[in-house]
């Protein structure tokens, strides 16, 4: 437990710092984009992000919320939010109490990613949301990650999971997929001057399974059981079922003759 612990430790600080290299930025810039519009969309009171990336002035201002927690397992790394010391997989917050979870690059470094979402789920409110960003494993932009020299290097040496894994994954949990999509197409070409076609292959490749380097998954929570939307009255008049037999009404009749008392 203890090396998995400090493993995770140096995954996730390495992670920050890669975010910072150019090509880093390329993913940061996209997957803050999606993001923040997702966030501006949907006000919600509290938000919980697990894993601190050290970029989220690039989509918290498109928040809309009261509290903002980042959990992480460690406290290195400077930040206005609230820090909150602990693992993912065994989350000490209350069931049903958070209302946003966003999860940037959590499961690639997670030993038991089911567990994460698991607890993820416990404490995400009714009609709560999930927000998920991961590296894409069939894209050939990561083709170094089997190279021997770099795949023990970060990003390459986590543990990839496809998009279309993870989406089966929360409709497991009874998910409603609401965005699945990749993002981030051409992370080693892209210039200034070419921006406007970069949008143009952003929208065109975004479901393309081999081009995205990254993915972006939106999920709302639902719960079973409800209230009725038809009542048994309503239902008496319809012709696909047998009418309902009309409830007795008892009758009393007092037939009392009357009587002169003089």
């Amino acid at each position: 437990m203890p090396d998995q612990y400090n493993s995770h430790n140096k995954a996730t600080i390495e992670l920050r710092h890669w975010f910072e290299t150019p090509i880093g930025a390329v993913y940061r810039h996209a997957e803050a984009a999606l993001l923040s519009k997702k966030l501006n969309e949907n006000f919600r009171a509290e938000v919980l992000q697990l894993d601190f990336v050290g970029w989220e002035d690039e989509f918290h201002q498109a928040m809309r919320f009261s509290h903002y927690t980042i959990l992480d397992t460690q406290s290195s790394g400077n930040t206005e939010y609230t820090r909150v010391v602990a693992e993912s997989e065994d989350l000490p917050i209350d069931t049903h109490s958070i209302d946003i979870v966003i999860m940037p690059h959590t499961l690639e470094f997670e030993k038991n990613p089911h567990r994460v979402l698991r607890e993820v789920n416990r404490v995400l409110k009714p009609e709560g949301i999930i927000l998920l960003t991961g590296f894409n494993p069939w894209a050939f932009w990561h083709l170094p990650r089997f190279l021997p020299r770099a795949k023990n290097k970060l990003p390459w040496n986590g543990r990839y999971i496809s998009r279309y894994r993870v989406v089966d994954w929360l409709e497991l949990l009874n998910f409603k997929i609401e965005v699945s999509q990749g993002c981030c197409l051409f992370p080693l070409l892209i210039k200034k001057k070419n921006e406007q076609w970069q949008k143009v292959f952003e929208i065109i490749g975004a479901w393309l399974p081999f081009l995205p380097a990254a993915y972006f998954v939106m999920g709302v929570k639902r719960v079973s059981g409800g209230t009725p939307l038809f009542h048994r009255k309503y239902l008496q008049n319809r012709f696909i079922a047998p009418p309902f037999a009309k409830p007795a009404i008892r009758s009393i009749h007092d037939n009392r003759k009357r009587t002169n008392l003089y």
